[in-house]
């Protein structure tokens, strides 16, 4: 997935293939430690689309990130593990507890019983992390408050329906530096993505996966 990405990660962030590609080296032994404490758990998109967040990370060393829908936190620690790499930055996760949420034995996925939200987030990396458990409606506003455009990268794994995603989106956006990302999972659950991207009249978003889109900021005028 990453050698598919990889031309669209060049094109977003500017860099060079080979800067690419070391950033991708790094993930070998986070890719070790994360299997043995993950087992089965992640879904397949998370394992697939969760390097590819690292490199970008890596890459364009945002200060300060913003995601919505953490679960087990797969994506949250491989994005802390990056700004970890970076020597600098800050993750604000927001999404709702809802491994506390006393599922019945037999329902759901099996081992995540009695488990939280960002439990794969381990002790060493929560100095650089804040979880806010609600939804992105309750807690989104108030975190970019006051803030200005000092929001490096947003990135969209919440409720993927129509209002949600397009509320989130235009929310974010104006919060992004020049030359901040905005990103977004199942980019082609509907027509959220591709009506923002109009509406903001920008062309040149690019295509990660199957389903993980990511647009920057223009550094300076137009689209």
């Amino acid at each position: 997935m990453y050698r598919t990405a990889r031309p669209g990660l060049a094109r977003l962030t500017g860099a060079d293939a080979g800067t690419l590609d070391g950033f991708f080296e790094e993930l070998g032994p986070v890719a070790e430690n994360l299997w043995r404490e993950v087992a089965r758990t992640p879904s397949a998109g998370a394992l697939m689309q969760g390097p590819l967040l690292y490199v970008l990370v890596r890459t364009l060393r945002p200060a300060w990130i913003i995601e919505t829908g953490i679960s087990s936190g797969y994506s949250a620690r491989l994005l802390l593990e990056a700004l970890e790499r970076n020597g600098s930055g800050h993750l604000d996760s927001i999404g709702i507890d809802v491994f506390a949420r006393g599922r019945r034995p037999g329902e759901g996925k099996p081992g995540l019983e009695g488990r939280h939200v960002g439990w794969l987030v381990p002790e060493r990396l929560m100095g650089r992390w804040s979880l806010h458990v609600g939804t992105s409606q309750e807690k989104l506003p108030g975190l970019l408050e006051g803030k200005g455009r000092s929001l490096g990268l947003f990135l969209h794994d919440s409720l993927h329906q129509y209002p949600t995603m397009s509320w989130e989106y235009t929310t974010a956006w104006p919060a992004l530096r020049p030359g901040g990302v905005l990103a977004s999972h199942d980019v082609h659950a509907n027509r959220a993505w591709r009506d923002f991207l109009g509406a903001q009249g920008l062309s040149r978003d690019e295509e990660l996966d199957h389903d993980l889109g990511a647009v920057r900021v223009p550094l300076g005028p137009g689209p």
